[in-house]
C-alpha cells in the first residue's frame, strides 16, 4: 500500500494536479481579499450571497486555470517516459511558477484597480493605458498606497513557490517501467482524458448544450451586476479579451458640448404624482420580422398578402402599434440589453463585449425598487446565450428556464419546449404570480421560430402555408400566443396590464424589399392594453424601436425618477422630443430622423435615404446632401451617440446616478 501510494506521488499527472489544487485555494483567498478590500462597492453581499459567489467562483477560477497552465497539462500528461527526470520536471515547474506567479500579480494589481474601473480588468488596459508613459511611477504607487495588497500578493507567491509539489528526486530507474504496450496505452488513455477535462475547464463545463464561459456567465451567481467582479478572476477576464478589439475613442466634440447635443440620462421632469402602478407583461418573440405580418404589409402583393400571423394582426387591431419600429440588433442577445437597459448594440454585442459586466441600470430593477415582483420565462436550457446570467443582472427576481419546466417530454429536441405547452406553463405562472398580490413584470421569450423549425407532429398538417420554413413555425407560434390569452383574458388583472410585443431580431427575409439595411431590422412593437390605457392606433409618423420600449413604459406608468437610456419615450408630447432611430450593423450605422435615414461607416457618412419614399433603398442621395437641411443636424446626433456610447461603455457610466 505505501510502495502504491508512493507510486502515485511520482507520476506527473497527479503531481500537475495537486499544483492546480494549491492554485484554486489561493484564487480563493485572493477572491476574499478582494471583496474585503473593496467591500464599501459590496455593502449589500451578505455571507450567504459570499458563498454562491464563491461556489460559482470555482468554475472560472479552473477556467483561468487551464489557460494559464494548458502547456503544463500537455508536458506533464504527454506519454514520455523523459517526463519521469528530474531536468524535465524542473522546466516544467519553471513554467509552472512563472505564469501562476503572473496570475497572483494581475489578480493584486485588480484589488488595488477595481475603485477605479468599477469591474474587473480586461485585455483593453492595454490599449487604455497604451499612451501613458508613467505607468512604472502608478505602479509603484499602487505599492506604496495599498501595501496590505501587495502583502498578501507576496505571501501568495511565496506560497506557491514553497508548496509547489514536485517529489521527483532522482530519474527513474529503466527497468522500473511497466512493459511499452501497457505503459503507451494506459498513459495515452490519461492523456485523452486530461485533454478532455482541460477542455471542459476552459469552457465552464462539458455540457453540449452549454455556451462557453463569458464574463457575463459570472452574473448567474449574483443579485447585481456589479458583484460579478468577485465570482470572477482578473486572468480569466484578461485572457477571454485578448482577441476583442476595443472600441476606438471618437472625439467628435468636448464633454460640454456633447451633454448638450445628446445625453442617454432621461429626466421625466413631466411626469407629477403618484407612479401608475399598471402590471407589465412583455413577449420577446423570436425571429418575428415585420414582413411576416398581415397587419404592417397590407399593400404587398396588390393588397392580397395574409402574413402568418392571424392572432398578432388581431390583437394589433386593438393596440398602439408603430408603422416604423426597429430592432437594435441581429442576434438574441441583443434583444435584452436593448428592451430593458437602452443599450443598443454598436459593432459587438453588448453581452459577449469587453464591457459586459458593467453597472446597469435596467426597467426590471427599476419596477421591483418600486415593489413590483419581477420573473422572467425561457423554454431553453438555462444557460442558453448567458439569459439567465443577464436576467440577474438587469434585476429579474426569479428566473424559470427549462431547468424548471416540468415535462421535458415537450422539448423539441434541439432549442427549447415548444412554444404551444410553454406559454401554457407561463399562463399558469401568471395566474400564481397576480395572486401573491400586484403589481408584477413579467417576461417571456418564446423558442419555436427558430432553426431548425420544428413544430409537434400534431400540427404538422395544420400549419403548411408558406414558402420557406420559418413560415410554418411563425403561424405555430402565433397559434400558441393567442391560447395564453384565451387562458388570462378573464383574470381579474387582465384590464389592468400592459402587454408589450417585440421581437428579438429579425427572422430569415423571404421578400427582396425587406432584404436591406432596413428591412433586416424591421419588427413589430406595439402596446396592447385591453383597459384601454392606450388608445388603438398605428402611428405611421413617429419611429420606434427596442430601446424606446422601456422609455415609454415609464412615461405610461408617471414614473418620474431619472435614468439611462439611448432610446427615447415615443409618445413624448413636449417640444424637445426628437423622432429617431439608432442601430448598426456590423459597424454601419444608421440614423434615422423623421423621414430621413443616413449611413455612416469609419465615421464617415456613406448614405443618405428618404426611406418612406424608397422603402427598398435603392436611391441613395448622397450627391444630392446639401438639399437636406437637417443633415447636419443628424450628423450631430448620429455622432454624439456614438461618442456618448463610446465614452460612457469604457468608464462605466451606464445608469443616471
Amino acid at each position: 500500500m505505501k510502495q502504491s501510494l508512493k507510486s502515485l506521488g511520482r507520476q506527473p499527472g497527479f503531481v500537475m494536479s495537486v499544483n492546480v489544487m494549491l492554485m484554486m485555494v489561493i484564487y480563493m483567498i485572493m477572491r476574499w481579499v478582494f471583496y474585503y478590500m473593496n467591500i464599501q462597492y459590496f455593502h449589500d453581499v451578505t455571507f450567504s450571497d459570499m458563498m454562491l459567489m464563491s461556489w460559482g467562483g470555482l468554475r472560472f477560477d479552473f477556467s483561468a486555470l487551464c489557460y494559464l497552465n494548458a502547456l503544463c497539462v500537455v508536458m506533464q500528461f504527454v506519454p514520455l517516459k523523459c517526463r519521469d527526470t528530474i531536468r524535465y520536471q524542473r522546466v516544467v515547474k519553471i513554467i509552472f511558477l512563472v505564469v501562476n506567479i503572473l496570475g497572483i500579480i494581475v489578480n493584486a494589481a485588480d484589488i488595488v484597480y477595481y475603485e477605479f474601473g468599477g469591474r474587473r480588468t480586461t485585455w483593453s488596459i492595454f490599449s487604455e493605458f497604451g499612451g501613458e508613459s508613467n505607468l512604472l511611477q502608478i505602479f509603484f504607487n499602487s505599492i506604496t498606497g495599498y501595501w496590505q495588497v501587495w502583502l498578501v500578493g507576496i505571501a501568495l507567491i511565496a506560497a506557491v513557490i514553497f508548496l509547489y509539489y514536485s517529489p521527483i528526486k532522482q530519474n527513474r530507474a529503466k527497468d522500473s517501467y511497466p512493459r511499452a504496450k501497457v505503459y503507451y496505452s494506459v498513459h495515452t488513455a490519461l492523456f485523452l482524458l486530461a485533454v478532455v477535462l482541460t477542455i471542459g475547464g476552459l469552457r465552464g463545463g462539458l455540457s453540449r448544450k452549454m455556451h462557453p464561459l463569458r464574463q457575463d456567465s459570472a452574473d448567474i451567481y449574483c443579485k447585481r451586476s456589479i458583484d460579478a467582479a468577485i465570482v470572477l478572476n482578473t486572468p480569466f477576464s484578461m485572457i477571454t479579451t485578448i482577441e476583442k478589439k476595443d472600441y476606438k475613442d471618437p472625439k467628435f466634440f468636448s464633454q460640454e458640448e456633447l451633454e448638450g447635443i445628446f445625453s442617454p440620462v432621461k429626466k421625466n421632469t413631466a411626469h407629477q404624482g403618484e407612479m401608475r402602478k399598471l402590471n407589465v407583461v412583455v413577449f420577446l418573440l423570436e425571429s418575428f420580422s415585420m414582413e411576416y405580418t398581415g397587419f404592417f404589409n397590407k399593400d404587398k402583393d396588390g393588397g392580397r398578402y395574409q402574413g402568418y400571423t392571424p392572432f398578432l394582426d388581431s390583437l394589433l387591431t386593438q393596440s398602439y402599434s408603430f408603422e416604423y419600429s426597429f430592432a437594435n440588433g441581429a442576434r438574441s442577445v441583443d434583444c435584452m440589453p436593448a428592451t430593458f437597459a437602452g443599450i443598443p448594440r454598436y459593432i459587438n454585442p453588448y453581452c459577449y463585449y469587453l464591457y459586459s459586466n458593467n453597472t446597469l441600470q435596467a426597467l426590471p430593477q427599476m419596477l421591483r425598487d418600486e415593489g413590483y415582483k419581477t420573473v422572467f420565462f425561457h423554454g431553453a436550457p438555462n444557460t442558453t446565450l448567458g439569459f439567465k446570467a443577464f436576467a440577474n443582472t438587469v434585476g429579474f427576481e426569479k428566473y424559470y428556464g427549462m431547468d424548471e419546466y416540468p415535462d421535458k417530454g415537450d422539448f423539441d429536441g434541439t432549442w427549447a419546449i415548444y412554444d404551444e405547452p410553454y406559454l401554457k406553463y407561463f399562463a399558469k405562472h401568471s395566474k400564481e404570480i397576480a395572486s401573491e398580490g400586484e403589481p408584477f413584470m413579467l417576461t417571456v421569450f418564446t423558442a419555436s421560430s427558430h432553426e431548425p423549425f420544428s413544430i409537434p407532429d400534431k400540427y404538422k398538417d395544420t400549419f403548411t402555408r408558406g414558402d420557406i420554413p420559418m413560415h410554418r413555425t411563425i403561424s405555430y407560434a402565433d397559434n400558441a400566443i393567442r391560447q395564453y390569452f384565451e387562458e388570462v383574458k378573464n383574470e381579474p388583472w387582465f384590464k389592468n396590464t400592459i402587454f408589450v410585443f417585440t421581437a428579438d431580431h429579425c427572422g430569415t427575409a423571404h421578400r427582396d424589399d425587406y432584404n436591406t439595411d432596413m428591412g433586416r431590422f424591421l419588427i413589430p412593437i406595439f402596446f396592447y392594453t385591453p383597459g384601454g390605457q392606450l388608445p388603438v392606433k398605428c402611428d405611421s409618423t413617429r419611429l420606434m424601436q427596442q430601446t424606446d420600449i422601456t422609455p415609454t413604459l415609464l412615461g405610461i406608468l408617471n414614473y418620474s425618477k431619472p435614468y439611462f437610456s439611448f432610446g427615447k419615450d415615443a409618445l413624448d408630447e413636449s417640444p424637445s422630443y426628437v423622432n429617431y432611430v439608432f442601430n448598426d450593423r456590423n459597424g454601419t450605422s444608421m440614423y434615422y430622423l423623421d423621414d430621413l435615414m443616413i449611413e455612416y461607416r469609419n465615421n464617415t457618412l456613406i448614405g443618405i435615404y428618404e426611406f418612406r419614399k424608397d422603402f427598398s433603398l435603392k436611391n441613395n442621395l448622397i450627391a444630392k446632401k446639401d438639399q437636406f437641411k437637417q443633415l447636419p443636424y443628424m450628423q450631430r446626433q448620429m455622432e454624439a451617440i456614438l461618442q456618448q456610447y463610446i465614452t460612457r461603455m469604457k468608464s462605466n457610466k451606464l445608469t443616471a446616478h
